[in-house]
């Protein structure tokens, strides 16, 4: 009788479930922002500016944490996932309870921490697991699962804090958090197999050696930086509309906030059925180009579509535009079969940082555009117009930016190389030294 796990069994799956669930709680503080800000700038008399410095600074905390997360996971192994989730535990009791605006920001910085390795490693764990010839799909599970929790978390947490108060609700999702950290500390580890090197620390030193190294190695494929801006694209207009300027534009053609965001969250629906189908479908026809691109034009012109005749803005229409914009899920198996699997998790993460980057870039440019000052308002065409009462058809014209923002997506898909593993770029993952 041997000792070692099963690729895919009982115990796979069920690690694969704590470091999802990981990921889900995580992106609740993320969805949970958008519904308890307006309550915690009134109690703690924020201002506008604050308020958005708050989801700026979580953002791109997270985004340049990213850029070492992929390094550490692949040095150090998915057992520090238990570790560092302890992070967003601390930082999100702090959030919960702070009283002033640089608590707000310190425990913000915790949490995304947290955060940062939270996705990426959720995907290392699929691949190590259920084997790398699963991670593509795995990775595609983890995006879904994690939709569909933002889903709920979007429509839940909005009546925990109409009943309860934002603080409450807070502390429930850190609480929710411990106990998924205190599981992880006992359950996630590195599977045991006859041929598997268990990662070692080997100091300091070495190990900030080898992630740089890591980062040089994955910043200097060109494909992977036109994979990640597909990613990026196709991404952040997910997490614009999905979260800040889909509630808002339909609000402005006479919906109540209410049914805005419920209609809005059904993006999160579309892409918990896409990630996984779309990575899927590329597996069954050996092909991963086609599923960055097809989906993504779709997602930009139904886009479109729905900004130009809100009487389409729906459930449906929403659910679709959800389901096509997860071509953002092939972004993972492109980046893991174009470098070797020493890299898997530091290209899987330069293509997170890239999409949360992009994410706040998208999150700013139609609230810019509506300013009507500066190039994103000429490039919308809403130059000179009164930012404080902009109409619906101004409101069009700075969404369309979003549908643009897609069709570049487009573009880098049809310039990123065909790299479903085969002969013919099997040189993009020999292994390299570190």
């Amino acid at each position: 009788m041997t000792n070692f796990d099963r690729l895919g069994g009982p115990r796979a799956w069920f690690v694969w479930i704590l470091a999802t669930l990981f990921v889900i709680a995580g992106f609740a503080f993320q969805t949970a922002y958008g519904v308890t800000s307006t309550a915690i700038a009134n109690d703690l008399s924020l201002t506008l500016a604050q308020v958005g410095i708050l989801g700026t600074t979580y953002t791109w905390a997270v985004a340049l944490l990213q850029l070492f997360s992929g390094s550490v996971l692949d040095r150090v192994g998915i057992r520090i996932l238990a570790w560092v989730s302890l992070f967003s535990v601390v930082g999100g009791f702090a959030y919960a309870n702070a009283g002033s605006f640089e608590i707000l920001i310190f425990s913000n910085m915790l949490i995304a921490v947290g955060h940062a390795f939270a996705f990426v490693g959720a995907g290392m764990v699929g691949g190590k697991w259920f084997g790398w010839g699963r991670f593509g799909f795995m990775f595609g599970l983890v995006q879904g699962v994690g939709a569909l929790g933002s889903y709920f978390n979007q429509n839940v947490t909005r009546y925990i804090v109409e009943d309860y108060g934002w603080s409450f609700s807070l502390n429930a999702i850190a609480a929710i958090i411990l106990i998924i950290s205190i599981l992880m500390l006992f359950f996630v580890r590195e599977p045991r197999l006859p041929d598997l090197v268990k990662p070692k620390w080997t100091g300091t030193k070495d190990f900030l050696s080898s992630s740089l190294n890591s980062l040089k190695h994955v910043a200097v494929r060109p494909h992977l930086w036109i994979n990640s801006l597909h990613g990026g694209m196709t991404f952040g207009t997910h997490l614009s509309l999905s979260l800040v300027w889909g509630p808002i534009f339909l609000t402005a053609t006479g919906m109540s906030v209410f049914e805005a965001v419920a209609i809005s969250s059904f993006t999160f629906l579309g892409m918990l059925i896409g990630c996984p189908l779309w990575v899927w479908v590329s597996e069954k026809i050996k092909m991963n180009k086609p599923l960055a691109v097809i989906p993504a034009i779709f997602h930009a012109a139904l886009l479109a579509y729905v900004i130009l005749d809100p009487s389409m803005a729906n459930k449906t229409s929403f659910f679709f535009i959800g389901l096509f914009s997860a071509s953002t899920a092939m972004n993972y198996p492109i980046a893991g079969s174009l470098v070797p699997n020493s890299l898997v998790g530091t290209s899987s993460a330069f293509v997170n940082t890239m999409q949360f980057f992009w994410s706040g870039v998208l999150m700013a440019i139609p609230g810019l555009a509506l300013s009507g000052v500066g190039i994103w308002a000429v490039l919308a065409g809403t130059t000179g117009i009164d930012a404080d009462a902009p109409s619906l058809a101004h409101y069009q014209s700075a969404m369309m930016l979003l549908v643009y923002a897609v069709g570049i997506g487009v573009i880098a898909g049809l310039l990123t190389k065909e790299s479903y593993p085969s002969e013919k770029n099997a040189k993009d993952r020999e292994e390299v030294t570190l």
